[in-house]
């Protein structure tokens, strides 16, 4: 997801999960990411939760959480490519489901004022990509309604961090064929330090993803924000919820996961 009025040379997400979605998006991977949805949350089923999916993406995750046994799901995206991905695979997976995809901003106060509360706001490495991190995270955690949860997933704080974000600058800035030899080249470094770290093969993905298509979103993503976990707990902490189970990032880039409550 994006803000619009990230820098012009800003990363297209939406057109990297269409790629996805019609190269990888089936039954199987649907099962996947709702397995890890049930892991995060620690439960089987929604029981009729109304879910909010903050930087839909590819629609998976809302497409899960219906299958889940949620009630009102709705799927936001800055990025048409992403909404369109995203009615495409629910067309496909779940053509009868009653869940919306709607191309909007976290960062626009106008448009949520009117979307209501929510029983799961689900933001999944979405908000360190809008330009203005803090001020989504704000928003997305003014979704949740109370007794409801928050669920955040956030590039962890490293000494590499900066220079990552110097590489995602660049590659935006790149012709495509550049852009092209950066990801073959970053996919066998990523392999290779992922291999080192977690001692798994960096091509068996947890949530339904795909480890190509995840190379070219962390080479390009930008703009590019992070946080440790406890600057973390600590901002939303200020927003009247409750941290109720943080999973640290399997590598020091990666994204921490944090699941909060609305006290």
């Amino acid at each position: 997801m994006t803000h619009p009025q990230e820098p012009k040379h800003g990363f297209d997400f939406g057109a990297n999960w269409q790629a996805f979605s019609a190269a990888h998006v089936n039954e199987q991977r649907l099962a996947v990411a709702a397995q890890s949805l049930r892991q995060l949350l620690q439960r089987d089923e929604l029981g009729g939760a109304r879910v909010l999916d903050v930087g839909c993406g590819s629609g998976l995750f809302a497409i899960a959480a219906y299958g889940l046994g949620a009630g009102r799901v709705v799927g936001m995206d800055i990025n048409p490519r992403s909404i369109a991905a995203s009615a495409a695979n629910l067309a496909r997976l779940a053509p009868n489901a009653p869940i919306t995809f709607q191309q909007s901003s976290i960062l626009d106060r106008a448009v949520l004022s009117q979307m209501g509360m929510f029983d799961l706001v689900y933001a999944w490495g979405s908000l360190h990509h809008t330009g203005a991190m803090w001020t989504a995270i704000t928003n997305t955690a003014e979704l949740v309604a109370p007794g409801g949860t928050l669920i955040l997933a956030i590039y962890h704080r490293h000494l590499t961090s900066p220079v990552w974000r110097g590489i995602k600058w660049f590659y935006n800035r790149v012709p495509p064929l550049v852009q092209r030899l950066m990801a073959v080249g970053f996919a066998a470094i990523i392999y290779l330090a992922k291999l080192a770290v977690t001692r798994r093969n960096p091509l068996a993905k947890e949530r339904g993803m795909d480890f190509w298509y995840d190379v070219i979103d962390w080479i390009g993503g930008y703009p590019y924000e992070y946080a440790t976990p406890a600057e973390i707990e600590r901002f939303v902490a200020g927003l009247g919820l409750t941290l109720r189970r943080l999973v640290p990032a399997q590598v020091p880039t990666g994204c921490n996961e944090f699941v909060f409550e609305r006290r």
